[in-house]
């Protein structure tokens, strides 16, 4: 019962860490919005450090006052809708991203630049992917409880 009690809190507290890390570095890099994936990276995670947010906000609430927001077959489905929907959302952005990383170091190489641009974006869509892998284990969680018809 303390995996289930605590688990997603704690997969989904990692989640929004990554997310926000991505986010910020990503949001950091002069430019970004001239290739689309990038773009797709910031929105992907800025939807991502939102809804753990909100996640997390609530499953604290109901762990220190035990009152739920939605009823426990709302939150378990909402739980379940959620984790998949942005974790996909992660995981295609960083997907999507991944190769436009060496198009940016290819460019810096040309214009001899240093390689901060590249640095950074490498840097932020790992983070994109390593908050995948926190929410798709929170997803299974989830999945758990909707099947087995327990709240926490």
């Amino acid at each position: 019962m303390g995996l289930l009690k605590y688990g997603s809190l704690v997969l989904r507290a990692a989640a929004f860490v990554f997310s926000v890390i991505s986010f910020a570095i990503m949001a950091s890099i002069k430019g970004f919005d001239i290739f689309h994936e990038f773009s797709y990276i910031l929105a992907a995670c800025v939807l991502s450090t939102a809804y753990t947010l909100f996640q997390n906000l609530r499953q604290i609430n109901y762990l220190s006052t035990g009152n739920l927001l939605f009823e426990s077959r709302t939150s378990n489905l909402l739980d379940f809708l959620g984790d998949q929907i942005i974790a996909y959302l992660l995981i295609s952005s960083a997907s999507a991203a991944a190769p436009s990383i060496s198009t940016v170091k290819a460019l810096e190489d040309y214009a001899l630049e240093n390689h901060v641009t590249s640095t950074k974006s490498a840097a932020s869509t790992s983070m994109a992917f390593l908050a995948f892998f926190p929410l798709a284990l929170s997803a299974m969680l989830s999945c758990y409880k909707l099947s087995t018809k327990t709240y926490i």
